[in-house]
């Protein structure tokens, strides 16, 4: 799997977890870029997973050399949502847009220059409950993309509750 493969793979499993946070984001206050920042009063009406023992299954289109990965559980004990600690590549200016309600769904927008003159747009969309199960849609594209199949990749998380975390967990 090449490193753009392993980069999207990487930000969309932080994001199984949380969603951006408006004050670690360059747009933030930039009319041009999407208006004023998110006041924190709008944070506290956006969901969060609820706390619990949770299996995330991974489904991928566009990704090179047909990448999967297994199942995983995650033990999620506080109900917040956060930044991905790791989930822009060095050398990479990118600029994000706060989740924000449309429909049924939680959207955010991310557009990054990468190094080589590349550049990628992905658009994350959250729905569900949050207590029993919801569904991560990250669709990217990328121009010049590095591969003809990786021109747009998707990439969904369907994460369902299995109950409390276990004893020491």
């Amino acid at each position: 799997m090449n490193k753009f493969a392993l980069l999207g793979l990487t930000s969309v499993a932080a994001l199984t977890l949380a969603a951006c946070n408006p004050s670690a984001n360059k747009a933030d206050g930039d009319a041009a870029a999407g208006g004023a920042a998110a006041p924190a009063a709008a944070l506290a009406t956006l969901e969060a997973p609820k706390p619990g023992l949770w299996r995330v299954t991974t489904a991928m289109t566009g990704m090179p050399g047909g990448a999967s990965v297994p199942p995983q559980e995650m033990c999620i004990k506080e109900a917040k949502l956060e930044a991905p600690a790791a989930a822009q590549q060095a050398g990479a200016d990118c600029t994000s847009t706060p989740f924000a309600r449309q429909g049924d769904a939680m959207v955010s927008t991310a557009s990054c220059k990468l190094p080589g003159n590349m550049k990628s747009d992905s658009t994350v969309k959250i729905t569900g409950d949050f207590n029993t199960r919801y569904v991560t849609e990250v669709t990217t594209k990328m121009d010049p993309a590095p591969t003809p199949a990786m021109a747009e990749t998707k990439i969904t998380m369907t994460a369902e509750r299995l109950g409390d975390c276990p004893a020491g967990s």
